[in-house]
């Protein structure tokens, strides 16, 4: 019998999973961020919220008879919100041999800085086989 409230992708986002930090020359790292998954409520809201203000921009350039072309640093910006509001926590994250404690805005700016772990996030997030009802 298929239990749907054990298998209901909200809640399954919600709990989080635990990948190790791979860097761009393929080695693996003892780093691990911990991430919602895109069924999340709070992914959707942000998504929600996001896609408003784009339309809200995009209604304005028309009023100004313009094409609202979002600039290169704008839509890493974007992406980088996108991908943080997906991290719950993360352990072994270190810039110039200082850990990092994890926080939203320390979020943001290490996913800005840094797209290979932003890209990261963002697949492992995506991955519905991430969250499965075990």
């Amino acid at each position: 019998m298929l239990d749907l409230s054990k298998n209901d992708p909200s809640k399954i986002a919600d709990v989080g999973y635990e990948f190790n930090v791979i860097l761009p020359d393929g080695t693996e790292t003892d780093a691990k961020i911990t991430v919602r998954g895109a069924n999340s409520p709070a992914v959707k809201t942000f998504s929600r919220k996001v896609q408003a203000e784009l339309k809200v921009r995009e209604q304005a350039a028309k009023r100004k008879g313009k094409e609202d072309d979002m600039n290169m640093d704008e839509a890493e910006e974007m992406l980088s919100r996108a991908a943080a509001v997906r991290v719950i926590g993360w352990k072994g994250i270190a810039e110039d041999g200082k850990e990092i404690p994890f926080s939203k805005d320390e979020a943001e700016r290490v996913l800005l800085k840094y797209p290979f772990i932003r890209e990261q996030v963002l697949e492992e997030s995506n991955s519905i086989l991430n969250f499965r009802h075990e």
